[in-house]
């Protein structure tokens, strides 16, 4: 392959790799990529990459949440009223047999 033909005849190895993977996504070099802009303590605006929130990850703001349909957060169901009183029942029956077993 003609190596100025894909790079246009720069020599870096980045755009070599870009130009070559139509499937890359497209990167924003840090230089011009939105600032976050948030009051620091020495009073000046911060020069950090922004977020699709507008802020850098320190002065993240709101944050964006879970993902939606988040398997993690399901519910075990432990501590549901039904198998608390599950629980209480075969504790009661134990301490029954145990008074029983006791008792001859």
């Amino acid at each position: 392959m003609n190596r100025d033909k894909v790079t246009g005849g720069l020599g870096r190895g980045e755009e070599e790799n870009l130009e070559v993977n139509p499937m890359h996504p497209k990167i924003i070099p840090l230089a011009t990529a939105p600032r976050c802009g948030a009051k620091t303590r020495t009073g000046k605006s911060c020069r950090s990459p922004a977020m699709e929130n507008g802020r850098c990850r320190m002065h993240g703001g709101m944050s964006t949440g879970a993902p939606k349909g988040n398997k993690n957060a399901l519910k075990h169901g432990r501590f549901t009223a039904k198998s608390i009183a599950t629980r209480k029942a075969i504790s009661e029956l134990i301490r029954q047999s145990r008074e029983l077993a006791n008792s001859y």
